[in-house]
């Protein structure tokens, strides 16, 4: 359903961009660094449109880059920490089974005397 209201809404877009294609046919000067061309209006304005959509989809790519390298580190610091903690309660394990085996041969000689 979701991809349908996608394909719905690209075709409504494609259509009023034809309609506003067809009716902006006039040619208008557009003066570049060195020189002046004669465009049709419509494909001035294609072509700000897509440049504008590619800067923005790069510069969203630079922030999602970003991100995800600030993830990934966090991702690494909370691995080592929990690395760590294992470790630790590995550790801990052992030392409550050292108590309790001492204990219980603390036992054991108290009652043999």
């Amino acid at each position: 359903m979701k991809n349908q209201w996608r394909v719905l809404v690209i075709l409504v877009l494609v259509l009023l961009v034809a309609i506003f294609a067809i009716v902006n046919v006039n040619e208008v000067p557009l003066s570049l660094v060195f020189t002046t061309v004669h465009w049709p209006l419509v494909l001035v304005i294609l072509i700000s449109l897509i440049a504008g959509a590619l800067i923005t989809f790069l510069v969203s790519m630079g922030t999602s880059v970003a991100e995800k390298k600030q993830h990934r580190r966090e991702m690494d610091t909370a691995t080592k920490q929990i690395d760590e903690l294992r470790a630790d309660n590995a550790a801990l394990k052992r030392r409550v089974n050292n108590v309790s085996v001492e204990k219980d041969s603390s036992k054991q000689k108290l009652e043999e005397l």
